[in-house]
């Protein structure tokens, strides 16, 4: 019995392991997708403004550029020739092509503290588009084929999320640049995009936290669960453990033991006798006439008789005394510490009882009485086999002598049997 406890108990932490085990992984890959999921995010925000850039780009070089006043702070372009022009009024307009643009643009951006971009190319006109490493590493591999680059980096002013993808040439592109020996089609330089990731971290931290919380909250659920289901798992197999041993010990007509049990305690207790520990009395009681109950009043009310007499004797009986159905109406009653004179006493006392109050509690109109066969242990029995066959003598000779008494036969080590 302990040891199927320790056993389910080992099986309930295992499962209990497996199932923190498998929810922690699973609520480590929810957490795990959904930075994937954010950052797939980000890259697709920054394409769609790398993709605005490039329109723009794209409508100002259609134009050939876009002219504005030269006001104070603002200057020529003196990468372009002849780029300014002197207006009717007076005024002096400045040319803005798509690269002047792009970097002025990316100069307010810069002013943001989220996002930002910047053109660049490995043969930049304006050293200030130089690339940086990042950059540099990205237009080899746009020479290479490769499309677009990203990569999430951290500094001194927090993690930043950057992106970067190729401006081809075209034919509107050559008016600036075609001087360098570039051709339509080629990979002229890039345009880079990056994010500030603060925000967005504390977000994704604020999500884990929530996640952990969830995770905990929902493993702590599920082994309470698993938990209460093993506890009433546990009960409901001690109650059959219980039932089973019942079963296996006890006769189901009388509730008292069965002959197996019965027969075990006597075992036990000739096993202290032998060890000089206790004396053991035994007393064999069969119910007199028991068939002429059943004949005359039905099985049924033979089934009641048995259940009634053990009823009575096991309620006189003290609580170290064992007392059990041998087979039939034959019952074996095993006193440990008893002699000759308790012995006898106690059987004289059982029989009367019996003989007093049997047949009422049976519903019966007539007495029923018992024979009693009674022996102690004696050192000369080799088991338990030779104690019942003296009672079982003892009770014969007890029926021979006209039912419904004791007889006390002692072993050779004994007085001779008395009535």
């Amino acid at each position: 019995m302990l040891n199927d406890k320790n056993i389910l108990k080992r099986y309930l932490l295992f499962v209990c392991l497996v199932v923190g085990l498998c929810m922690a992984g699973l609520f480590l890959a929810l957490a795990l997708r959904n930075k994937i999921l954010l950052q797939d995010q980000l890259i697709v925000q920054a394409r769609a403004n790398f993709r605005n850039i490039v329109l723009t780009r794209q409508w100002i070089a259609q134009h050939g550029g876009v002219y504005v006043f030269k006001r104070p702070g603002v200057e020529s372009n003196p990468y372009l020739e002849h780029p300014d022009l002197l207006a009717d009024d007076g005024r002096v307009l400045t040319l803005k092509n798509p690269a002047l643009m792009t970097r002025e643009i990316s100069e307010l951006a810069g002013n943001d503290d989220l996002f930002a971009f910047r053109i660049t190319s490995l043969n930049p006109l304006n050293p200030d588009n130089a690339p940086d490493s990042f950059e540099s590493q990205s237009l080899q591999s746009f020479k290479a084929g490769k499309k677009e680059a990203f990569l999430v980096e951290d500094d001194v002013n927090g993690g930043r999320l950057r992106y970067m993808a190729p401006l081809m040439v075209d034919k509107s592109c050559l008016v600036c640049h075609g001087k360098q020996g570039y051709a339509v089609g080629q990979v002229r330089g890039g345009i880079s995009v990056s994010f500030k990731l603060d925000e967005i971290n504390k977000s994704l931290h604020h999500n884990y936290f929530v996640i952990v919380a969830l995770g905990v909250v929902t493993v702590g659920v599920l082994l309470l669960i698993l938990w209460l289901f093993f506890r009433n798992m546990q009960q409901r197999l001690d109650k059959t453990q219980a039932l089973l041993k019942r079963m296996a010990t006890t006769d189901a007509l009388t509730n008292v033991a069965n002959r197996a049990s019965i027969m075990t305690r006597l075992t036990e207790g000739f096993a202290r006798h032998r060890r000089k520990l206790v004396s053991l009395g035994c007393l064999m009681i069969d119910v007199d006439f028991f068939k002429s109950v059943n004949d005359n009043f039905g099985h049924q009310k033979g089934d009641t008789v048995l259940q009634e007499l053990a009823s009575l004797v096991s309620d006189s009986l003290r609580p170290y005394d064992s007392f059990g159905r041998y087979g039939g109406e034959e019952f074996l009653l095993v006193l440990d510490g008893a002699d000759a004179d308790s012995l006898a006493f106690v059987a004289e006392r059982v029989r009367a009882m019996i003989e007093e109050k049997l047949g009422k509690q049976s519903d019966l109109s007539v007495p029923v009485t018992v024979s009693i066969g009674a022996t102690l242990a004696t050192s000369a029995d080799q088991s338990i086999d030779d104690i019942i066959l003296r009672a079982d003598l003892a009770l014969y000779e007890a029926k021979d002598q006209g039912r419904n008494r004791v007889v006390l036969l002692l072993g050779e080590d004994s007085d001779d049997s008395a009535d």
